[in-house]
């Protein structure tokens, strides 16, 4: 997570765009507001100190006033909860832009939080009204889920909970999807509550949502970010292949050309680097042809092409050592076969000649699987294809095969009446015409 840290550093964020409670008109409205604490309820026996503030301050003057009185800390959260709009929004502009612009500004939150004054409630309150626009909801939560991602000691796994179903309930929340899946990252950067929100209803469908070709550049941005963060979790990583993760990184890449997006997903590639399961699809997925495009684009950070040949040799490297026969075995050892690189054509014609080591052990260990009545359909139907590929490539292919006594089970799948089957019997068919069909080999020349 050092690292993660440093590139957040570097490499800053992506703001949010096309919505005009986040346009600068909008922001330097609310910078323009003067609030008259004094005319507040809420807010008018702490007037004096609030006063003290200015929403256009430095970020270290800021921090110096609000940890040198702290009482001014829970005037700001009775602000914040107040009907009038405009001192809510100016309360949460200032905390947000003074977080965003020197992160050590958590401490005003966390020497609060010790002195019990509270920030979960008058967030939480905000998320459960309504509002003109989404601005109001959305720094609130983002402001309330920095701080538990931040700060995870001061919260509790159930404020956690509370925080991402008011999020993401169906019909609930005025957040507007960016605000929501903004939040969603500020908590998974926390290692205290990664998997909570991982596991909580809702949340991976929401972070793969985004479409690469039409979703806006923050929100798909945000998108690989919590990958990002979910991918320092050994445990979780193992979960994001069921999401076709890798898909999903190839088609940004192959889409989008907004180099925070793209730097963003070269360094998830690295991470995934680090996992079996997820260098396989990185290999079969055609990744690393998405990345060699980059090289060719424009781009204005010079940095960019070196990141992006490193990842070409990287994943060159897992090309040349997974794209093998012993690859091809490891998945027959494993009892379940997936499409992929390693049954297509060009695998079967540049290793059909290997089948003959050990006894044509992987053609045996192929035959097996197809006679077992418990192999489930995907695995039959690539079995199938794979002994039609070895009958049509390999000079003794109808020999060795007739020898598995493999061709009658073929011809019962190919007649399977089960729904299921559909794909099986196509491959069984394609398969039996392969085993009848007389190669000139095969055919005795006239005399």
């Amino acid at each position: 997570m050092a690292e993660a840290a440093s590139l957040i550093e570097k490499y800053g964020d992506v703001k949010a765009s096309g919505d005009s409670s986040t346009s600068a008109e909008f922001h330097q409205k609310i910078l323009d507001f003067k609030p008259e604490w004094e005319k507040y309820e809420a807010t008018k026996s702490q007037a004096q100190l609030l006063k003290l503030l200015e929403i256009d301050a430095p970020a270290i003057k800021t921090k110096a006033i609000m940890m040198g009185h702290m009482p001014i800390v829970q005037a700001c959260m009775d602000a914040v909860a107040m009907q009038d709009e405009m001192p809510s929004k100016w309360v949460l502009t200032l905390f947000y832009d003074t977080i965003r612009e020197d992160s050590s500004s958590y401490s005003i939150l966390e020497e609060g939080l010790k002195a019990q004054i509270s920030i979960y409630k008058p967030l939480m309150t905000l998320l459960g009204r309504s509002f003109a626009d989404t601005y109001i909801p959305d720094k609130a939560a983002w402001l309330l889920s920095a701080a538990m991602g931040n700060l995870p000691r001061f919260f509790t796994e159930n404020d956690v909970k509370s925080l991402v179903a008011a999020l993401l309930e169906p019909g609930r929340g005025p957040c507007s999807d960016l605000g929501k899946l903004e939040a969603i990252v500020n908590l998974l950067k926390s290692d205290s509550f990664r998997s909570l929100v991982w596991s909580s209803p809702g949340v991976p469908e929401f972070i793969f949502r985004a479409e690469p070709k039409t979703a806006p550049s923050p929100y798909l941005y945000k998108s690989v970010f919590a990958v990002w963060m979910l991918s320092f979790d050994s445990t979780i990583t193992a979960d994001l292949k069921n999401y076709a993760v890798v898909k999903k990184i190839r088609d940004i890449l192959t889409y989008s050309r907004v180099e925070k997006v793209v730097r963003l997903c070269l360094t998830v590639l690295k991470n995934f680097l680090s996992y079996k399961a997820l260098c396989e699809d990185i290999v079969e997925e055609g990744v690393l042809e998405a990345v060699q495009q980059l090289e060719y684009e424009k781009w204005r950070d010079t940095e960019l092409y070196d990141d992006i040949r490193d990842m070409v040799a990287l994943i060159s490297q897992e090309v040349q050592e997974m794209s093998n026969f012993d690859r091809y075995e490891r998945e027959l050892q494993s009892g379940t076969l997936h499409w992929g690189f390693i049954h297509s054509s060009k695998f079967w014609a540049e290793n059909v000649m290997k089948f003959e080591s050990n006894d044509f052990r992987a053609l045996r260990m192929l035959a097996s699987l197809l006679l077992t009545t418990t192999t489930d359909a995907e695995t039959l139907a690539v079995a199938c294809h794979d002994i039609g590929e070895f009958v049509a490539l390999h000079p003794l292919g109808k020999k060795k095969v007739a020898q598995l006594n493999v061709k009658e089970r073929v011809m019962q799948l190919m007649g399977s009446v089960d729904s299921r089957f559909r794909e099986v019997r196509r491959e069984a068919l394609l398969c039996c015409q392969k085993m009848m069909l007389n190669k000139w080999q095969d055919m005795e020349q006239p005399k």
